[in-house]
């Protein structure tokens, strides 16, 4: 048991100063007994006190009676400094330190942060002004960016962040759809609250600096999720004594913040929440995006697809229907461009939830060569708050070329689908077909464009070097020898050219199984097993029943110029998923290592995986595609009048004209969609050719990518699959929002075309923040209100401070205890001498009157 004599002064007089310790001085007896042996300790005193009076009383007469007090006074002061010094005082020194708990500031910097607001009120955007300093013509437009106001705010008021370090230290924590912890900046300590109270001479004021300040709110997440940002300070070791709250207040997480609110109010941890933004719902619509395709043949039907972003529908003097233009313009010689033409009008229905809606334009061609810039406008709703984003450009310009193309045409029989297609390619006036339709009897003329109509099978090179695509739909092999094939290898590979070969159930297990043309394998992009194997499949396949079998794409592929309907993969595939099924496939085991598989049958499936049933691939500089199915034709009733047939057949066409001798490319660069929001992975895949046209071995290859705006670079290593040479692919992740293009230089072709055909693609704020992005009122208060804060705007922020709650814990801190007689030279000496004095004294007393 210890006591503890409270008399600071005192002690502080006998110690003097002790810049070795800090705090106040404090007494404490070491050896002090505790319970009983407290009475026993005042006995043995009681009992001396009288022993040292009584010995004194007996004493002779000679001495007279005061000297004897004073003698047995001195005697007893002796005695009871033993006394003291059994009872070891010691000195400490007492330190009451104060902990103020932390102000845990909360800051949204998802990407909602990063626009503007046009305030409604003239009287928030003077309050505006003056709290932060900016133009209030410019913050009245929407012109100054809501994170700008907040960072504006915090550097014009620096002695806002002094006032919340008077309440505790602050812990600056970014959050979106994670939280991170930037920074602690310290409670002001004790010397700086004694400054704050001492007055200054203005010189003084004037030379002092801030150490600390806000960090810079860049806002760069993909979400708004408070409900984790608030569970993720109230799950921690050290309970905030309040949570300021900074965001616009659209929470688009899964759960519920006002949950965590409760919370924090049962911990009796208020939240204030700062509201930033207009709390007005705007009114807008805005053209986002505009699609269109960068090439054309004269005539061929195309379409410009739109993005619609609106906002505000909710409002009842909206309109029901929205009227959206379609824009062109020709691009003159000397590159400017003539006045728009009213292309086409459409009446769009507006939703009732804001949203994004896509709107596609067919265009039926164009007649003449030449550049071509499209511009979708749409009209205005009624009192917008922002209009000048109603009208957006195609960022690239469609270019119509002037090449025609020739093609034979050769089948073994008159099939649904030679008959669909010769029809098609002898309209369009920049196809010249020939056609060789081996049933035909020989007295009749075979069809074909005028001029174009042959009345034999090519059989020298130069004759087929006469086409640019030679397309074999289920051939009979009877007209076909070792050195036909042979001259096909060199039409693909030396000359570069074209070659569809399409399967059918007449003649292709025979055209494949044939010896004499076993070298046709080596051009097609498909492996076959062996030739049992194959008539066993097909037997086998004859033997199933007659349903529709189940044609899959591959999504990675969709992009592909043969597959591609629409700029954007989902609505591609969406397209592709109308198509009836097929009723007969050849059984290919395989496509070959750097062929691209196209479509696949999902219902045959071997160890080797789907069956391949359109496979585009490489033979030496000419294109290859293998189509190991019939029935196409089935195809015309989706879409209007036969669209996405006859639009299919022209790509097939156009694809191997482009990528044989007149393309000259070695490669492209696909990705699987057009948009990609921010923070998702991009995936670029490759598919590359050396200088000699054969498949590419390096093991990596590096791709550029480029922002469109400010031409920022950025490398992406693409790296070459296993065991598939010519095949590469990279994934990064969508960290900047804008337009890009991505890729190879390799230089240039004979027609100042990429040898590798680049990739465009575009970065866009996540949906979830923008569909919603004005300042939610109502739930920022909520929150305060069940947590037992208080909810204040931004423009009010000033009157924070002054609400945050002053929680202070203090903590006693006692240095370890010393003996009071080490604590100077005073006392060490007087403990020493001051019994020797009094005895001295007393014995000269005795001596003096002569006592015992």
């Amino acid at each position: 048991m210890n006591l503890i004599a409270q008399n600071s002064g005192l002690l502080h007089w006998l110690v003097g100063d002790r810049p070795d310790r800090a705090g106040t001085p404090a007494l404490q007896w070491a050896n002090l007994p505790e319970s009983w042996g407290v009475f026993v300790l005042l006995a043995i005193v009681g009992v001396i006190c009288y022993a040292v009076f009584w010995m004194y009383r007996r004493e002779i007469n000679t001495c007279p009676m005061p000297v004897k007090l004073a003698m047995a006074v001195m005697r007893l002061a002796v005695l009871l400094l033993f006394l003291l010094l059994y009872l070891k005082p010691s000195l400490y020194f007492q330190k009451i330190d104060e902990v103020r708990q932390p102000i845990e500031c909360l800051r949204d910097i998802s990407l909602s942060l990063d626009r503007g607001d046009k305030y409604q009120s003239e009287e928030q955007v003077k309050r505006l002004a003056k709290l932060t300093g900016a133009d209030a013509a410019a913050i009245a437009e929407g012109s100054v960016s809501r994170s700008d106001l907040l960072n504006k705010a915090f550097a014009k008021h620096p002695e806002l962040l002094e006032k919340f370090r008077e309440r505790g230290p602050v812990r600056v924590v970014d959050f979106s759809d994670g939280s991170k912890s930037l920074e602690l900046i310290p409670s002001l300590t004790k010397e700086e609250r004694e400054k704050e109270d001492t007055p200054k001479e203005e010189s003084e004021q004037e030379q002092e600096t801030l150490v600390f300040k806000f960090p810079e709110l860049q806002p760069s997440g993909s979400a708004t999720d408070i409900w984790q940002a608030l569970k993720t300070v109230l799950d921690g070791s050290s309970p905030p004594a309040a949570i300021v709250l900074v965001s616009e207040g659209q929470h688009n997480g899964s759960e519920d913040p006002l949950e965590m609110a409760r919370r924090a109010g049962i911990m009796g941890i208020p939240i204030y929440t700062i509201g930033v933004g207009d709390p007005n719902p705007p009114k807008n619509i805005s053209v986002s995006d505009v699609f269109v395709r960068s090439e054309a043949y004269p005539n061929e039907p195309f379409e410009v697809e739109a993005i619609i972003q609106t906002s505000g529908r909710s409002e009842t003097n909206l309109p029901g229907s929205l009227r959206v233009t379609l824009l062109q313009q020709s691009v003159g010689q000397d590159g400017q461009l003539d006045t728009p033409v009213e292309i086409q009008t459409r009446d769009i229905p507006v939703p009732e939830n804001s949203n994004r809606i896509r709107l596609d334009f067919a265009h039926s061609g164009l007649p003449q060569p030449g550049d071509y810039q499209y511009t979708v406008r749409c009209e205005t709703f009624p009192d917008e708050t922002q209009t000048d984003d109603n009208e957006a450009l195609a960022p690239k310009l469609l270019k119509i070329l002037d090449d025609d193309v020739r093609v034979l045409l050769v089948s073994g029989l008159p099939s649904w689908d030679y008959q669909q297609v010769y029809k098609l390619l002898w309209r369009d006036p920049n196809i010249h077909v020939s056609s060789w339709l081996q049933s035909l009897d020989e007295t009749r003329s075979q069809p074909g464009n005028n001029e174009y109509v042959i009345n034999r099978l090519p059989t020298t090179l130069p004759e087929l070097l006469e086409f640019d695509v030679i397309m074999l739909l289920d051939p009979n092999p009877i007209e076909f020898d070792e050195q036909w094939v042979q001259l096909l290898k060199d039409y693909c590979k030396v000359n570069g050219r074209g070659l569809l070969y399409m399967a059918g159930p007449q003649f292709t297990s025979e055209f494949f199984t044939k010896p004499s043309l076993d070298g046709f394998r080596e051009l097609v992009p498909v492996t076959f097993g062996d030739l049992e194997e194959v008539r066993f499949k097909e037997k086998l396949a004859e033997a199933t029943d007659d349903s529709a079998g189940k044609m899959l794409t591959v999504p990675y592929n969709m992009q592909h110029p043969v597959m591609s309907f629409r700029a954007e993969s989902e609505e591609n595939q969406r397209t592709w998923s109308k198509m009836p099924g097929i009723y007969w496939s050849f059984p290919a085991l395989e496509a070959k290592p750097t062929a691209s598989v196209l479509m696949e049958r999902g219902d045959l499936v071997s160890a080797k995986g789907n069956q391949p049933l359109m496979v585009a691939g490489r033979y030496g500089a000419g294109s290859v595609l293998y189509f190991g199915f019939q029935g196409t034709w089935r195809w015309r009733p989706v879409g209007l009048q036969a669209q996405f047939f006859e639009r299919f057949w022209i790509q097939v066409v156009r694809f191997l004209v482009k990528t044989g001798a007149r393309g000259e490319r070695r490669g492209s660069i696909n990705h699987e969609k057009s948009e990609y929001e921010l923070g998702e992975r991009i995936t670029l895949i490759s598919k590359l050719l050396n200088e000699e046209y054969q498949p590419e071995t390096r093991d990596n290859i590096e791709v550029v990518v480029q922002s469109a705006e400010d031409g920022r670079q950025q490398k992406v290593l693409l790296k070459r699959l296993p065991k598939q040479n010519g095949q590469y692919e990279g994934v990064f992740p969508a960290s900047r929002v804008g337009s890009y293009t991505a890729k190879i230089d390799w230089g240039k072709n004979s027609k100042g075309e990429e040898l590798v055909k680049s990739a465009n693609f575009k970065v866009v704020s996540p949906s979830a923040e923008l569909g919603s992005y004005w300042l939610n009122e109502k739930l920022m208060r909520d929150i305060s209100s069940q947590s037992g804060g208080k909810y204040f705007r931004l423009d009010s922020i000033e009157q924070l401070p002054a609400e945050l709650p002053n929680t202070v814990d203090k903590f006693t801190r006692n240095s370890p205890p010393e003996p009071l007689w080490d604590a100077s030279w005073l006392l060490r000496m007087s403990v020493f001498l001051l019994p020797v004095i009094l005895l001295t004294i007393e014995w000269a007393c005795r001596k003096w009157y002569k006592l015992l």
